[in-house]
């Protein structure tokens, strides 16, 4: 039996999507418990290119792929491997597409093994034992490991092994739907009730809502990173400044002097 092929890959500047199962892992699939424990967690990265592959922030992912197609799948057409990577404006079969996943590529690793898991501070990274202080939405570098799957010599897996949280991020509320929150507004205004909002008086008492609250008042033109960051122990400013870039002198992909590594479809 061949030895199997893995082929390690770091990406930067992308967010995280969900951090249920980052510390503690899941022990069942589709209802049914699991021989081994399933670390996984999932990220986005912005699309500015038309292919994954001439994704900027994903060309070190591109070319482990490429090294991964070349050394174990090139006996098959580049368009009959099913890689681990999604376009999130097209919506899995029979779900609503969640406004998270859309003008962004998505990609979901795992690990039977604890994943380790890190925070930048004073631009040190320092093991994070828990989610606190940390949220879905938040930036992070992430190095994974490709392989093709055991169960189908077609699929190529992502291991998720690292992940370093280097910058606050919009939280992103994963498993949201149905109803928007301007249809509820709408909802609400036809039940005769007259919610202002924070600093506006709120609503009325008997409505339920606490009395008291001060939210803390933030510059909306400074963007989402001047939202207060959570302090972590031993620090007083809480998260790292904005997330790291590609190295500058690694692989470049996408712009004028593009050119798609082999085995991956050319785009006219």
């Amino acid at each position: 039996m061949a030895q199997r092929v893995y082929k390690p890959a770091a990406i930067y500047d992308s967010r995280i999507i969900g951090l249920r199962n980052l510390w503690e892992p899941s022990r069942e699939y589709m209802g049914r418990p699991t021989e081994k424990p399933n670390y996984l967690a999932s990220i986005i990265v912005k699309k500015t290119r038309g292919a994954w592959w001439e994704e900027p922030a994903l060309a070190n992912f591109t070319e482990a792929c490429q090294a991964l197609y070349t050394a174990s799948l090139s006996h098959i057409p580049f368009q009959q491997v099913t890689w681990p990577i999604k376009d999130g404006d097209v919506a899995d079969v029979g779900r609503a597409n969640p406004e998270w996943r859309k003008g962004h590529w998505l990609l979901t690793g795992s690990s039977t093994s604890p994943i380790e898991v890190s925070i930048v501070q004073g631009g040190v990274p320092i093991p994070l034992r828990n989610r606190a202080g940390v949220k879905s939405g938040d930036y992070v570098m992430v190095a994974v490991a490709l392989a093709v799957k055991a169960n189908d010599p077609r699929g190529v897996k992502c291991y998720l092994n690292k992940v370093v949280f280097t910058a606050e991020g919009e939280e992103i509320v994963v498993g949201s739907g149905g109803i928007s929150a301007a249809e509820l507004m709408e909802h609400a205004k036809a039940q005769g009730m007259n919610v202002t909002g924070f600093g506006g008086g709120g609503a009325p008492a008997q409505q339920g809502f606490g009395q008291g609250f001060a939210p803390p008042v933030v510059n909306p033109s400074a963007g989402p990173m001047a939202q207060p960051a959570a302090a972590f122990p031993g620090s007083q400013t809480g998260f790292a400044p904005p997330p790291v870039q590609p190295p500058a002198n690694g692989p470049q992909f996408g712009g004028q002097n593009f050119a798609a590594p082999k085995g991956f479809p050319s785009r006219q």
